[in-house]
């Protein structure tokens, strides 16, 4: 089988090295031996002894996306939503080809999150009015379509599956999206996606903030129902707290291929081995076989 050559993309390696060039620009102690909390289109690396987070995204071309995440939380704090903020250094900061911000570090602390209290942040969220500063409008195929052109190490009967079912989900997804109104929506919305402040749930990352179908917000719930094993019971719960089943929307098909789609390309960026090359082989079995209710597992 043949294979897409490997490239330096983001890994936890050139993303500390990052880290470390922008800590010292900023002034900041160096801590090499930093946790790295999550590698995925962002590196996050904890620094806890400062009360910070670094986060390193994977490009200087994501300047606008960084530059937007700035703002938006920015916009949050104005409104006394629960979110977290970044630290008052002059940021973004260029290091190493690649740009870093750093935020408040709040320290995650069980229990997890529960899908009430992501439904309850969501329907916060979506009561507010739309900001007063633009906003892309909801579109996630240019960076499933970057993922697939930057691949690594990956078959490339897989990427061809992937790109051919993007070029089939993008003309019903824009058809959707036009037809729609159009919010400010999270974009990512996940029970990852909350800490916790002591007794306050605070709704994280806004890389993904756009403007929007509110139903986009409500798929990863329900998704986790097929997906996940997510109990029906729990997605009831959260129906009941946001107020709208999504899987009664005539566009909820739609959203749901897009969003696989997602989850998948994000997960291949990571999948040359261990767990996550296995879970990637799980995932692209179903896919091509139409297959929606096979199990996939979070990693």
């Amino acid at each position: 089988m043949d294979f897409y050559e490997t490239r330096d993309g983001l890994n936890e390696s050139n993303a500390r090295r990052a880290m470390l060039a922008a800590c010292d620009s900023a002034g900041l102690p160096l801590l090499p031996d930093a946790e790295l909390l999550r590698l995925g289109e962002n590196a996050l690396f904890a620094l806890p002894e400062i009360g910070v987070v670094a986060r390193v995204a994977r490009s200087t071309e994501m300047a606008d996306k960084v530059a937007k995440e700035l703002a938006v939380a920015r916009w949050l704090a104005e409104y006394g939503f629960p979110s977290v903020q970044p630290t008052d250094t002059p940021q973004p900061i260029e290091a190493n080809g690649r740009l870093v911000t750093f935020w408040e570090y709040v320290p995650e602390s069980p229990p997890p999150a529960s899908n009430t209290i992501l439904a309850a942040l969501l329907r916060g969220l979506h009561d507010l009015p739309d900001p007063d500063f633009q906003l892309p409008v909801l579109d996630p195929f240019p960076i499933m379509r970057s993922r697939l052109e930057a691949v690594s190490g990956i078959k490339r009967e897989d990427v061809a599956f992937l790109a051919e079912a993007c070029d089939n989900a993008e003309e019903d997804f824009r058809t959707l999206i036009a037809s729609s109104p159009k919010h400010l929506v999270h974009g990512d919305a996940h029970r990852g996606n909350i800490l916790w402040d002591g007794n306050r749930a605070l709704l994280i990352d806004y890389e993904a903030v756009a403007i929007g179908p509110r139903a986009w917000d409500l798929v990863p719930t329900v998704i986790a129902v097929d997906r996940f094993g997510l109990p029906p019971k729990d997605y009831a719960e959260f129906v009941r707290t946001y107020g709208m089943d999504v899987t009664e929307w005539h566009g909820y098909p739609v959203l749901r291929t897009t969003r696989e789609l997602g989850m998948t390309t994000w997960l291949m960026q990571n999948a040359q081995s261990g767990p996550e090359a296995d879970e990637f082989a799980l995932r692209m079995e179903s896919l091509r076989k139409g297959d929606l209710e096979r199990r996939w597992h979070a990693l």
